[in-house]
């Protein structure tokens, strides 16, 4: 820089022009992450009712096969059956 000073200025204080669209971005940034955290929080909840639901389901597919299983009949009653 040929022994020039070089100037360090807050946005806020020199450039409004330039501040203004930071500061909005910054905010929209804030929008953004506070959002985020939200939608993370609520997926967090539909993935534990998925849990929940995913082993009601298989619960009930082993109510339901050991029910058909009683309900099969055996070769031997069905033969009685046809006896009758």
């Amino acid at each position: 820089m040929g022994g020039q000073l070089v100037h360090v200025c807050l946005f806020g204080h020199f450039l409004p022009e330039v501040a203004s669209p930071v500061e909005n971005l910054s905010l929209e940034v804030d929008e953004l992450r506070a959002e985020f955290h939200r939608l993370q929080a609520e997926n967090h909840g539909f993935r534990q009712q998925t849990a929940h639901w995913k082993s009601r389901h298989r619960d009930n597919l082993k109510h339901t096969n050991e029910l058909e299983r009683k309900c099969e009949p055996t070769p031997m009653v069905f033969r009685a059956l046809l006896a009758a």
